[in-house]
């Protein structure tokens, strides 16, 4: 049976990625679609045999086709690190899927492309590759703690200005900083990790109701959590749990 699994980048990697992860579907297996949920990660997605691209921030569900057989493995960077290692704006990939080699150059595409990974040790050896292609952009990493910043003010209940005093940046300044970073501005970042965070709540807290969620999540109601579900998934709160979490043994 086709399966999902994400894995820990190695240790010099673990700053900058969430994970490096492979998905499968056998060849005897029905095609799928799969739902793919605003995250603010930026991933590199490599299909065996197939051209490998980026897969920007999204605003919205991305429902992904998988046919018989299909092979992918990808590198998932943390929300605001991308941007270093690939040398474009994270605004410029948002809703996108741009091919490998128009960020990274022929060389860096055709290196995957052409790789035997896949043949000689399967997805996990796929993973290594597209890690070892990351690590040697390392030198690119940069840590001004704004990243960070960023991302404790967009899990808080804070107001902007906060986080511009913190960082020592005007209004306007902060925000082309945080789509620079993000890929959107602070308010949908902000919507996106809370959405985030539902879903890990209602993973950890099954039978929970509803309102009792929402108000964990950070969400001001149920009425509020049901408006940013539609907009960021598509579905209802319930028919999104009902989709997204995994059935229980």
């Amino acid at each position: 049976m086709g399966q999902y699994r994400e894995l820990e980048p190695v240790p010099v990697l673990r700053p900058y990625l969430s994970c490096v992860w492979y998905q499968t579907v056998g060849p005897d297996e029905p095609a799928r679609v799969q739902r793919v949920l605003p995250d603010a990660c930026i991933d590199i997605v490599w299909p065996a045999g197939g051209e490998p691209h980026v897969a920007g921030p999204d605003t919205g569900p991305v429902l992904a086709g998988l046919g018989p057989g299909a092979v992918l493995a990808g590198a998932r960077f943390r929300p605001g690190r991308a941007p270093d290692f690939l040398g474009v704006a994270a605004h410029e990939l948002r809703d996108e899927h741009t091919d490998l080699a128009a960020v990274w150059g022929e060389a860096a595409a055709r290196r995957l492309r052409e790789s035997d990974a896949f043949a000689a040790g399967g997805v996990g050896a796929m993973a290594d590759r597209l890690q070892d292609e990351v690590t040697a952009r390392l030198d690119r990493a940069r840590d001004d703690g704004g990243p960070r910043a960023a991302l404790a003010w967009a899990r808080g209940r804070a107001a902007l200005p906060r986080l511009g005093a913190e960082l020592g940046l005007g209004d306007r300044q902060l925000r082309r900083r945080v789509e620079e970073r993000f890929g959107y501005g602070p308010a949908v970042l902000r919507r996106v990790l809370r959405l985030q965070r539902l879903l890990t709540l209602a993973a950890r807290h099954r039978g929970g109701t509803l309102a009792d969620l929402a108000l964990a999540a950070g969400y001001a109601d149920q009425a509020h959590m049901t408006r940013e579900c539609q907009r960021l998934a598509g579905l209802s709160p319930v028919r999104l749990l009902a989709e997204w979490l995994p059935t229980p043994p």
